[in-house]
């Protein structure tokens, strides 16, 4: 390479010298320690071969990583503000087990950085999940698997080719007969049509599915009462009332983006003429999750008591309708063994029934199929706005590989994905089955915990570094595009299928478009730059349900046979947050994400109601709760006058929380862990959030929380029922993001009634203190929020403040022409909290796009997350009783992040102006002049700055402390995840939301351009999209230039929700927020005149405006919901 070619620091001459070097020695040995010897002789060129990505990064000017060999094409619809040369933008899809996300994934010099939904995929709109956006890291994850192995001996490609020849030959002798395989399921029709290659090669082979979290029941419920196995579509777009049966719509399962994008359309309101549009949402559930945080109506109730009330649902509507016939009794009977209110259901089928044609009932996957059935009849009743589509047939399950391997008649396992040795029930003993296997094969992304017990691992290929396709939900065809070769020595899936089969084709490019022409695809360059295919998706199904089979399926449900209660309780096992099934338990990004329910991060403790707690506290004397506090404690007055502060749910010791240690015991099976006081919960439910305490993981997953997996069988792998918990004298901290839940009756999050903001459409500025204070813009209040934008106005500031309607004193070149100044666009956001579900997809978004490092528990436990988008979760309860944690709350969600302060607190602090105000309104930060005073950080009312206390992308976790005498622990792989249009950030600095100050300057040069001579130099509404904002499936945030009332955010922050937080402080927010509306039935027993957290403010501090909307009396409490049926049962 000559020295021209060159570009960057040289301190070698080639990658060979380089390779020579002792400190890049001393990297491969700590970076890959078991191929560290591979670097001598041959292997070691091709190894600088496949990390020439990592190299480029190094300074030399070659490209950075090797472009996959068949023509990938970039999405056909580019982003406006696209910078030539820059990002290339691909269309691909991450696979699911039951619908491919549609994605489009940023890459620079080759390598993939970002993950954007799709937007020509309608249903999601161009919106992701919170773990699509963190798949990207999991390419990069230095604990991935990098080469094959055969009893831990390494296995090159032509190795692992030659063993699948030979399992081919073996087996054709005996047509399959010894041959079983166990895969993960999948959406590709590629892997379906080689499934059939490998049933008609081997007729006696075993083929069977299995993932820990079934997702079946509504199909094989379709199959028993409609005849066939179908996928029901609800369309939520067009339901006016929706009933969720222990199903958390909003937050999970395959496809819930596209549910709680339909569902928060119906939640939208412009102004009050619109309040009587919203949808009304009933949720009776087990567990408090989104959807119930959502919920108009929300009763709890246990799972195991959600098939009598289905049948008495059901009863009820069949009567509104004159319909049901022979159901009736069998309905009626299951009906009767529950314990419920009986007008809560009554007046909830009224509503149902009175809306027919746009009411939906939806049920959790985890209930019996038989419930499913009840639920499919419910919305044939209702005409309910639901499409069946057909679905493949079911496979066989693991049990029936379990028997096989324990008869002894398996040759040859082989295992494609998943990690059943992990998360396999624990009555079928897989471990021990697997070793009854004469050999085993296993396809997987890391050398898990199943890996460990095969014979034969094959490494398999990220999702963006290998051929393949999938289909949506709804059957769509969308491709799976390699945005790069494979880093390491790794298969495909269908390459493995392939070769076992016999295939003629073996590449999966070629498999791949085979498929595509096979389902009447004709241009394969389109399909790969509009990222799926148009029209492709399975046509509906109409069928009617056979009541007779409907009535033979209700008649084996029964009630449960005991009542629920502290010792015989019933446990939900249910996916974190975090890991999911387990498999992001490697993912740093999903680890410190706080839950939006618990906020707690790296755990997964085992989740109890107030009331178990109170029982258990009392039985043990062990306290769980801490003691009451006084608000503030020096202040005799303040204490008298506000009383104590709201009880909290545990004990904190310096911020972090001290959980108690607890025996979990089921069916025989124990596991300790800490317990978590969950408001919401159904009193004798218990839950369990499974994923965590892996053996197997990685530098961030292994050890990391509890396995609850042994806990599990195969007849109740969704709940079960028997349990008991034993509370221990151990204890066990706990990294808690929220210490406290309660707003406090303070006016944060605003909420309201929808029939009350049609009468009182400023109820949201009625609040706090700002409501009776003088206004913070004094005389020039009524000016329009352009004219303030532009000329920020002195108000009742204690000083001017500089104009950004006029060029800088400066600039000598404007002067005399003033007149001519172009118009300054003003960046600022509203986030709509009616349409906020508590997804935390902006929370890792935000962080995929800002290179924000991870931290670990130890960290976040001192309370050094450095998380820019931050989603507080509150907690507001019916009765405001500060010496009580509540078990009924309703849940309110606020995402917060640097507020863009006008008149900021935390520029008059600095002393070295690292952080100032530019001329489009932005707070940003110059890290070179940071000193790490933190004043900022201190003055900010918000609490939405953080402080780099250490190298966070520099040492290994744990050895933060030793600073520059540590080891350095800086992945090649991860660096090459990091945005380089960001820059990060080291240790001593402060930083912050930026309003991804990146793309602004991208579309504003990116204008520039296209402008060219013009004076056109505006970026157009909708050119910016920050990262949280691009990825919100609910679109509940809007960004853009606030000195045009015709831009998007102008038009939201003019709605007459609109409000700033602390607004009474003149900060002077960028950011303001719609107040939330919540839309319940009068006609239900357990209506209430104000939100819970309205009617908490109201009670607290009084009501400054001129409405008689006075907080409830103790006499009206008396009639609530929860005291009037509270039998003392679990409801």
């Amino acid at each position: 390479m000559n020295d021209n070619q060159t570009t960057g620091p040289r301190y070698w001459k080639s990658l060979d010298d380089l390779s020579e070097t002792p400190a890049f020695k001393d990297w491969v040995a700590s970076e890959f320690p078991a191929g560290a010897s591979e670097m001598e002789g041959v292997n070691r060129r091709q190894f600088m071969k496949v990390m020439a990505a990592s190299f480029g990064l190094a300074g030399m000017g070659i490209a950075g990583c090797r472009r996959p060999e068949h023509l990938i094409l970039p999405y056909s619809k580019q982003p406006e503000n696209l910078i030539p040369g820059v990002p290339v933008y691909y269309c691909s899809s991450q696979p699911g087990l039951r619908d491919n996300t549609p994605v489009i994934v940023e890459t620079h010099t080759g390598r993939p950085t970002k993950i954007e939904g799709n937007p020509t995929y309608q249903p999601y709109g161009g919106s992701t999940t919170a773990q699509t956006q963190a798949s990207v890291l999991d390419l990069y994850d230095p604990d991935r698997a990098k080469k094959s192995l055969d009893s831990g001996a390494s296995l090159s490609s032509a190795a692992v080719r030659d063993r699948l020849a030979s399992i081919r030959e073996m087996h054709l002798t005996d047509q399959g007969e010894g041959l079983v395989f166990l895969a993960e399921p999948s959406t590709s029709p590629s892997r379906a049509r080689l499934i059939d290659q490998i049933k008609k090669a081997f007729p006696k082979a075993t083929w069977a599915e299995y993932t820990a979290i079934d997702e079946t029941a509504s199909e094989q419920a379709a199959a028993l009462v409609l005849g066939q196995a179908l996928r029901s579509l609800p369309d939520l777009s067009s339901a006016k009332r929706v009933l969720s049966l222990d199903a958390d719509f909003l937050a999970d399962g395959e496809g819930y983006i596209g549910k709680m994008r339909a569902f928060a359309k119906t939640r939208k309101v412009k102004d009050a003429k619109d309040a009587d549009k919203m949808s009304r949402l009933y949720s009776v559930e087990s567990t408090l999750t989104s959807t119930g945080s959502a919920a108009d109506h929300r009763l709890r109730m246990s799972s195991s008591e959600m098939p009598a009330l289905a049948a008495a649902i059901a009863v009820a509507v069949y009567q509104r309708t004159h319909t049901g016939g022979s159901l009736l009794a069998p309905l009626k009977k299951l009906a009767a063994s529950g314990k419920f209110d009986q007008r809560w259901v009554e007046e909830c089928a009224e509503d149902l029934v009175t809306s027919a044609g746009s009411s939906i009932v939806l049920a959790g996957e985890h209930l019996p199929v038989e419930v499913h059935a009840v639920v499919i009849a419910l919305n044939e009743a209702l005409q309910a706005p639901v499409r069946y589509l057909p679905v493949p047939a079911k496979a066989d399950a693991i049990d029936t590989v379990v028997a096989k391997l324990n008869a002894g008649s398996v040759q040859t396992l082989c295992l494609l994905g998943g990690n059943p040795v992990f998360d396999a029930p624990a009555d079928l003993d897989f471990t021990a089955a697997l070793a009854k296997a004469k050999s085993s094969l296993y396809l997987g992304p890391a050398s898990n915990e199943t890996a460990a017990k095969t014979s034969v691992f094959i490494a398999r290929s990220h999702y963006l570094e290998t051929w393949g396709d999938g289909r949506t939900l709804e059957g769509i065809l969308v491709p799976v595009q390699p945005m790069i070769e494979p880093l390491f020595d790794t298969f495909n899936d269908l390459e493995v299928l392939a070769r076992l089969a016999g295939s003629n084709a073996t590449d999966p490019h070629a498999i791949v478009k085979s498929t595509f022409q096979s389902l009447g695809g004709k241009d394969f360059n389109k399909f790969l730059s509009d990222g799926l295919l148009e029209d492709s998706s399975f046509a509906a199904i109409s069928a009617k349900v056979d009541s007779a089979k409907l009535a033979a399926a209700v008649s084996t449900l029964s009630a449960a046979s005991t009542s629920l209660s502290a010792t015989n309780l019933e446990v939900r096992f249910k996916p974190s947050s975090h890991a999911g099934d387990g498999r992001y338990a490697n993912n740093g990004w999903m680890m410190e994400c706080p839950d939006p329910m618990t906020k707690l991060t790296w755990d997964n403790p085992i989740l109890i109601s107030p009331r178990l707690a109170k029982e258990l506290e009392a039985e043990s004397g062990i306290a769980i709760f801490p003691g009451s506090k006084p608000m503030n404690g020096a202040s005799e007055f303040f204490e008298a006058a506000k009383g104590t502060q709201q009880l909290n749910k545990a004990e904190f010791e310096k911020g972090k929380e001290k959980a108690v240690m607890a025996v979990l015991t089921i069916q025989g099976r124990t596991v300790e862990a800490p317990i978590h006081v969950q408001p919401g919960l159904a009193n004798y439910t218990i839950e369990l959030p499974l994923g965590l305490g892996r053996t197997h993981a990685g530098r961030v997953g292994t050890g990391v929380g509890f396995d609850f997996y042994p806990l599990r069988s195969q007849a109740s792998s969704g709940f079960a029922t028997g349990a008991t918990l034993q509370l221990t004298s151990e204890s066990y901290l706990l990294a808690n993001t929220q210490e406290h839940w309660s707003m406090e009756g303070r006016a944060i999050v605003r909420e309201a009634n929808a029939t009350y903001y049609a009468k009182h459409p400023d109820f949201a500025n009625e609040m706090g203190v700002e409501s009776h204070a003088p206004a913070n813009y004094g005389k020039d209040d009524n000016k329009s929020l352009q004219d303030k934008s532009q000329f920020n106005y002195r108000g009742n500031s204690a000083y001017e403040h500089p104009t950004f309607a006029d060029p800088d004193p400066n600039i000598g070149v404007w002067k005399g022409n003033e007149d001519k100044f172009p118009k300054t666009q003003q960046w600022g956001m509203a986030i709509d909290l009616n349409s906020c579900f508590g997804c935390s997809a902006c929370v890792v978004a935000c962080q995929s796009e800002n290179n924000i490092p991870i931290v670990g528990k130890d960290q976040v436990l001192r309370g050094r997350e450095m998380h820019w988008m931050r989603l507080d979760r509150y907690f507001s309860a019916r009765d405001y009783d500060q010496s009580e944690v509540p078990e009924d709350v309703q849940v309110s969600f606020m995402g917060m992040l640097c507020q863009h302060c006008e008149n900021a607190p935390c520029e008059s602090v600095c002393p070295v102006n690292a952080t100032v105000h530019d001329k489009q309104g932005l707070n940003v930060m110059a890290y070179n002049r940071c000193v790490g005073t933190r004043y900022c950080a201190n003055n900010c009312a918000y609490k939405v700055r953080r402080f780099n206390f250490f190298d966070w992308n520099k040492r290994q976790i744990g050895e933060f402390y030793k600073g520059p005498f540590g080891p350095v622990d800086e992945p090649e792989l991860q660096k090459m995840q990091k945005n380089p249009n960001v820059t990060v950030r080291m240790r001593g600095v402060m930083e912050k939301c930026t309003f991804c100050t990146q793309r602004i300057e991208a579309a504003k040069i990116e204008q520039k351009r296209l402008a060219g001579a013009s004076a056109d130099i505006a970026v157009r509404d909708g050119a910016i999209k920050t990262a949280c904002q691009q990825v919100c499936p609910t679109d509940a945030i809007t960004f853009g230039d606030i000195a045009d009332s015709e831009t998007e955010v102008s038009q939201a922050k003019s709605s007459d929700r609109n409000y700033s937080v602390l607004g009474y402080l003149n900060n002077r927010p960028r950011i303001t927020y719609l107040a939330r509306l919540r839309n319940p039935n009068k006609r239900m027993p357990d209506y209430y005149k104000k939100p819970f957290a309205y009617a908490e403010y109201k009670e607290r501090y009084g009501s400054s405006a001129g409405h008689d909307i006075h907080a409830p009396s103790k006499s009206e409490h008396s009639k609530t919901y929860s005291d009037s049926h509270d039998h003392g049962h679990d409801h």
